[in-house]
């Protein structure tokens, strides 16, 4: 797990259950203030994709005292996006002309690095599972019991659930996570690919849309996001199926003219709600809360404000998170409808339902 002490069995204040960048950060937040925290996380993770971390992102990090670690070399500075939507003629957004005026590529391997050292550092301990734990007891008095880790079992105050779409914990307490849609990312990674600038790119096709992040180095990440049912079988049929459409791609494909495809990996992108997803002693925070379209560009942005809002400088009662947390799925469904509807080129299964929605 890197560079959290071993847990040996104790008490701990909050336990944190997942091991990505929303989990190190809360952890890191905590044990900055001086509390007991302890990390569990999974023995084997899927490699990250990358993140395009926007003005109010940063400014989300700063408030957490966390913006240190965009200092690190894997995260490039970014002047803002670029894309073809609606239209044929690529916009340009620059961040400079907003509040804030700064945005990152983020390079999620080096960002959950830094993050775990700095928790690490702060005195969180960590701990590798093979098997979800069992959860008992309550607010105040929760007990987890690391199967086949060959550890006491832990005792805590308060639990957190970071563990992304899955929502394990929260599934545990009984609660529901629902599906909106069946949207799927099919990422492409790849080296040699030098980028002017850092602009994330994006471009609607007749049915789905792409993206192309630069990462470190001379490193690319490009997705293209359409639904699963339409998706044919095989790892094989699906990466070529990514090739084919990023190669049509005008913002996208010219960044991969010369470069080499390094990786592949298909996963869920559709919105989604856990309900509930925070009560006496726990919490939902990131994607196990609610998961966002990319299409959004706000995934991290909101797994930092549900921190604050959790654990933070403005932490809610559990009803008032509740409450914040409904408010906030509904604005975004209704923007994320405004923006599919901007695109009236085409139709079909992707488009027409997004469109009226």
């Amino acid at each position: 797990m890197g560079q959290g002490r071993n847990m040996t069995g104790g008490r701990f204040e909050t336990i944190v259950i997942g091991d990505g960048i929303a989990g190190w950060a809360a952890a890191a937040v905590l044990a900055r203030r001086g509390q007991a925290v302890a990390l569990l996380g999974r023995a084997q993770g899927l490699p990250p994709v990358g993140e395009y971390l926007p003005p109010e992102g940063v400014a989300a990090l700063a408030a957490l005292g966390l913006d240190g670690v965009l200092r690190s070399a894997g995260h490039r500075p970014s002047r803002g996006t670029v894309s073809i939507w609606g239209s044929d003629a690529p916009l340009r957004r620059d961040v400079l002309m907003q509040p804030g005026g700064r945005a990152f590529c983020v390079d999620r391997r080096a960002l959950e690095a830094d993050l775990r050292r700095m928790a690490g550092e702060a005195g969180a301990v960590a701990q590798t599972l093979s098997v979800p734990p069992v959860v008992t007891g309550g607010a105040g008095a929760w007990q987890l019991d690391l199967r086949g880790a060959g550890r006491a079992p832990l005792t805590a105050r308060f639990l957190i659930d970071a563990t992304g779409r899955a929502a394990w914990l929260a599934r545990a307490l009984q609660a529901r996570v629902t599906r909106c849609d069946d949207l799927t990312a099919l990422a492409l990674f790849w080296s040699g690919a030098p980028t002017e600038d850092a602009a994330l790119r994006s471009k609607s096709l007749p049915d789905g849309w792409c993206y192309a992040a630069p990462l470190s180095g001379e490193r690319l990440v490009t997705v293209f996001l359409t639904p699963a049912a339409v998706l044919p079988r095989g790892a094989a049929a699906r990466r070529a199926l990514a090739l084919e459409r990023i190669s049509e791609s005008r913002l996208a494909g010219g960044l991969c003219a010369g470069a080499r495809p390094e990786g592949f990996r298909a996963m869920a992108a559709g919105s989604q709600v856990t309900e509930p997803s925070c009560g006496p002693g726990w919490a939902a925070i990131g994607d196990a809360a609610m998961a966002f379209d990319p299409l959004a560009s706000a995934g991290m942005t909101k797994a930092l404000l549900d921190i604050r809002e959790t654990v933070g400088d403005r932490a809610l009662a559990p009803d008032a998170l509740a409450e914040r947390r409904r408010d906030r799925f509904a604005a975004y469904l209704a923007e994320l409808s405004d923006v599919y509807a901007a695109e009236q080129r085409f139709g079909g299964p992707f488009w027409t339902p997004r469109q009226s929605s």
